[in-house]
C-alpha cells in the first residue's frame, strides 16, 4: 500500500487530507444567500438541492477544519484574507497553521489581445468600436449581482455604455425581463457560456463584477490578466487585489452607486484605464500565476512536513 507525505483537498472532501485549500466557507455563504434567495425564480427542485448541498458540506467543513483530540491539525490555505477571517469565525480551528494562497491566472491564455482582434469580436457579438464595453463574467447571477450592474446601467445615460454577460443562470428569464422593462434590451447582451472567454475579457473595456459573496474571484484575477480594471463590490479577494483609481474600483451593493462610479469612467480620459488596466495585469503577473501560487504551495508543504518531524 502507497503512503503519502501530503495529502491535500481542495476543500472538505475528505477527513483523511493534511493539507486544505479553502474556496468557500459555506457557513458564511448561507448568510448572504438568504438576503436574496426568495427573489429567484428557479425550481422546488433546484432550490433544495442547493439548500442540502450548503447544509452538508457546512457539516463537512466543520468536521475537517476544527481541531480535534488525537489527530494533527491541519495545513489549511484560504484563498484570501476575508476567507481565512470566515474560517476563523465559524470554526475552531484550534493551533491549525494557516496560510493564504491566492487563485491565479494562466498568463498564456489570459493576456490583451491584438486591435483587429478586438474589432473582430467586438463586431461578431454586436458591438461597435466607439462603445464602452463593461464585462460580467459567471453563473449564479443573483448571488454575484447582475441585478445591481443592469440596474445601474439604466441610470447612466451614455447609449455608448453597454454591458456583456458572459455565462448562464436557471433563472435567466428573469434578467432579461428586468433588462427589457428598464429599457436596456439594447445595453445588455447576454453571451451565454464563452468558450472565447479570454478574447471577450481582452475585447472589453471593464470589468464589472458587484458580486454579493466570493472567496477570490477567478473570474477578476482573468480579467486583469487581459488588461482590465475591475469594478467590484469590496468583499474577499476584492480587497486584496483592488487598489482604487490604481487597478479599479470598489462600489457598493447599490445601483445608484455603481452607476456613478460607471459614469466617471466612462467620461474620463480612456487612457487613464488603459493606465489602470496595465497595472492590474502587472499585479497578476507580480503575484497572481499559477506558477507562483505553486511555488508557494511547495513551500507550505515543505513547512508542514518540517513541522511535524
Amino acid at each position: 500500500m502507497s503512503t503519502f507525505d501530503i495529502v491535500h483537498s481542495a476543500g472538505c472532501n475528505t477527513a483523511s487530507a493534511n493539507v486544505y485549500t479553502i474556496q468557500n466557507i459555506q457557513r458564511a455563504k448561507r448568510k448572504v444567500l438568504k438576503g436574496f434567495v426568495r427573489e429567484e425564480r428557479i425550481s422546488r427542485v433546484r432550490r433544495l438541492t442547493r439548500w442540502l448541498h450548503l447544509v452538508i458540506t457546512s457539516v463537512a467543513e466543520k468536521r475537517v477544519y476544527e481541531s480535534a483530540t488525537g489527530r494533527k491539525a491541519p495545513l489549511l490555505l484560504p484563498v484570501s484574507r476575508g476567507t481565512e477571517r470566515e474560517l476563523r469565525e465559524h470554526y475552531d480551528i484550534g493551533n491549525s497553521t494557516v496560510k493564504i494562497i491566492p487563485n491565479a491566472a494562466d498568463l498564456v491564455v489570459f493576456h490583451p489581445i491584438a486591435a483587429d482582434i478586438r474589432a473582430a469580436w467586438r463586431k461578431a457579438n454586436g458591438l461597435i468600436g466607439s462603445d464602452f464595453v463593461c464585462i460580467f463574467s459567471g453563473g449564479e447571477w443573483a448571488r454575484k449581482g447582475l441585478d445591481l450592474a443592469i440596474r445601474a446601467l439604466a441610470l447612466v445615460p451614455h447609449l455608448g455604455l453597454k454591458l456583456f454577460v458572459a455565462g448562464d443562470d436557471p433563472d435567466r428569464a428573469r434578467y432579461f425581463r428586468l433588462a427589457r422593462n428598464l429599457g436596456q434590451g439594447e445595453r445588455v447582451i447576454f453571451g451565454g457560456f464563452r468558450k472565447d472567454i479570454a478574447t471577450a475579457f481582452g475585447a472589453s473595456d471593464l470589468f464589472l463584477f458587484p458580486s454579493r459573496y466570493e472567496a477570490f474571484s477567478l473570474a477578476m484575477i482573468e480579467a486583469a490578466a487581459c488588461g482590465l480594471p475591475s469594478v467590484v463590490a469590496k468583499i474577499n479577494g476584492t480587497e486584496d487585489f483592488i487598489n482604487p483609481g490604481t487597478t479599479g474600483e470598489f462600489v457598493k451593493h447599490e445601483a445608484d452607486n455603481i452607476a456613478a462610479v460607471l459614469e466617471r469612467l466612462v467620461s474620463s480620459d480612456r487612457c487613464k484605464l488603459v493606465e489602470m488596466g496595465q497595472a492590474a495585469r502587472q499585479l497578476v503577473m507580480t503575484h497572481y500565476t499559477w506558477d507562483r501560487v505553486a511555488t508557494a504551495t511547495e513551500q507550505c508543504y515543505q513547512e508542514y512536513l518540517n513541522g511535524r518531524s
